[in-house]
Order: C-alpha cells, then sequence, then structure tokens
C-alpha cells in the first residue's frame, strides 16, 4: 500500500459498554463506521452591500453523530446486543467513551451518548443492527 494510505484492517473501535461503563473493543462487530466529522461552527457576518455570504467562527465546534453498523449478535458478552441494547437516558449517568483509531496511530477519542440502537432482521439474510452515538466532546490525536 502507499505510504499515508490505510485500509481498515488498520481500525480498531472501542466504545463503553453502558454510561460511564468500560470501555470494550468492538472492532470485530462492526461492518460500517459513519464519518468522524468536526466542525466549526460559523455565524453569518453579511453586511449591507456585500455580493457575498460571509462568515465568522463562533469558537465552538460541533462533532457529528457516529454511526456503527454491523450482524445482530446476542450471544456474545461484548458484542453489539450487549453493548448498545438500551439508549443511554440517564442524565446522572454519565457519558460513554469513544476511541477510534485509523491507520498510524490516528486516534479520535470523545465522548457521548447512546442515541439510538436497531436491530434490522432481514428476509433471506442475517440480521444486523445500527448504533448511534451522539457526541458531546472529542478530538483526533
Amino acid at each position: 500500500m502507499a505510504a499515508g494510505k490505510h485500509s481498515s484492517s488498520e481500525v480498531t473501535i472501542s466504545v463503553d459498554d453502558a454510561q460511564g461503563g468500560t470501555l470494550r473493543v468492538i472492532t470485530s462487530y462492526v461492518t460500517t463506521l459513519s464519518g468522524i466529522k468536526i466542525t466549526g461552527n460559523m455565524q453569518a457576518s453579511t453586511a449591507f452591500g456585500d455580493t457575498i455570504t460571509k462568515m465568522l467562527p463562533t469558537g465552538l465546534g460541533t462533532i457529528g453523530d457516529i454511526t456503527l453498523h454491523g450482524f445482530f449478535d446476542d450471544t456474545a458478552t461484548l458484542g453489539p446486543h450487549t453493548i448498545f441494547n438500551a439508549p443511554d437516558t440517564s442524565v446522572q449517568g454519565g457519558t460513554r467513551t469513544v476511541t477510534i483509531v485509523i491507520g498510524n496511530s490516528k486516534t479520535f477519542t470523545g465522548e457521548g451518548y447512546l442515541a439510538d440502537y436497531e436491530a434490522q432482521a432481514k428476509a433471506g439474510g442475517l440480521t444486523e443492527y445500527n448504533a448511534v452515538l451522539k457526541m458531546i466532546s472529542g478530538a483526533w490525536s
């Protein structure tokens, strides 16, 4: 592989098993990972007479939801159904740590909540799952 390019075999995904829980490696249960998107929030600063919309950074950022998808597994002690079976609903329960390593140990670490979990049965196919993590903080290192 060309220098600086990486494949899915170099990705590691870890998520807490509950609010304020224990970080668990779930890489082998994930077949699709959404993008890890960090956006700088902007505010319109267009003045009268301007012909182009202008924007200024607000000093705040937003981390997009992280969606994990794979095959449903309810027998594994650390599988997706065990870790994601109920959305986080306790305001006192703490966040879940999410750690994703891509390529040359480029690591995204953040905190968030399990917003939803869905099991998807398919006629003639294997049952799959989707889990959505609503991120409230995070950064690359």
